[in-house]
């Protein structure tokens, strides 16, 4: 995981994410200068199935900061089903380590103390992992509206019925390697649409059995043509990696879709309006989710 910033309203935010990929425009700026603003405790923390729980602190500060710098002088208690578990490890730039191991249907919450401040709270807990069978990798899954080809991948995973459940489906291309999630196109499959956004984040809203088969399709980004003929997408290998993700976490992932894209609207097509980042962080802001998870073997597709 690496840090980036991001901004809520008027609030600059630390959060932990993979890589996202961002369009811009052109903006008329409205105002160079900012006036005082009031600093907020921030807690940031996604909590990975069979992995140390970690957390960020640091404080909000006003838009035109270039870098938000993370706070060490704070105390960080862990809680675990209710009971103290320890004291959080400063390890520097705001990062505190526990000696946990986050386990699924159990529930955590860090209590933060930060000097002049009050307490700050969260707490979640993260589903037990799906399974994951029948992936079947689609070279050639249809064409786009200049006759490039496009593949899929269509696979089956285990569903936790009659409870509201969140899912993400993530395909990891390795291309020299190197990992990219590549962009989902011609969005078919009814789970995914019922979602309203194009995103591989979806809830079981729909999913009526203890398994459903999903289909998805995908540009690799590059494509190739042989002898003057159509031009189809350059296949790589991939990893299938589908999460059990919780509800904080589903609600987040998909608030900053629309937080990017007010953000960043590509000119002509998007809204400029604004969106709040959503926060499940007491006296503060932030983001405390997690998930569990499964993944495939190394898939090396090929066009036949």
């Amino acid at each position: 995981m690496r840090l980036i910033n991001i901004r809520l309203d008027t609030i600059l935010l630390i959060v932990l994410v993979g890589g996202q990929f961002s369009f811009s425009s052109c903006r008329k700026l409205v105002q160079s200068e900012f006036g005082d603003f009031k600093q907020v405790p921030t807690v940031n923390s996604f909590l990975k199935a069979d992995s140390l729980l970690k957390v960020h602190i640091s404080l909000a500060s006003k838009l035109d900061t270039n870098e938000l710098k993370g706070l060490d002088n704070a105390q960080v208690q862990l809680y675990v089903d209710d009971v103290f578990r320890e004291l959080l490890t400063s390890t520097g730039n705001g990062v505190f380590t526990s000696t946990t191991i986050v386990e699924p249907l159990i529930k955590y919450e860090c209590r933060v103390d930060i000097p002049g401040y009050e307490t700050v709270s969260c707490s979640n807990s993260i589903p037990k992992p799906s399974h994951l069978r029948d992936i079947i990798h689609i070279s050639v899954a249809g064409k786009d509206q200049e006759g490039m080809t496009y593949p899929a991948v269509k696979f089956t995973f285990s569903n936790t019925q009659n409870e509201k459940s969140y899912y993400e489906a993530r395909i990891r291309l390795i291309e020299y390697g190197s990992e990219q999630i590549p962009d989902m196109y011609n969005i078919v499959d009814p789970v995914l649409l019922n979602e309203g956004l194009p995103l591989s984040i979806f809830s079981n809203e729909l999913i009526t059995d203890t398994a459903y088969t999903m289909t998805i399709n995908y540009f690799t980004g590059s494509a190739s043509s042989t002898n003057g003929g159509p031009m189809t997408t350059t296949l790589y290998p991939f990893i299938l990696e589908v999460r059990s993700v919780s509800y904080d976490y589903y609600q987040f992932a998909r608030q900053k879709y629309l937080y990017d894209t007010g953000r960043f609207p590509e000119f002509g097509l998007s809204s400029n309006q604004a969106f709040q980042l959503y926060s499940n962080v007491k006296n503060g802001y932030g983001i405390f989710a997690g998930y569990s998870i499964v993944i495939s073997d190394t898939i090396i597709p090929q066009y036949k």
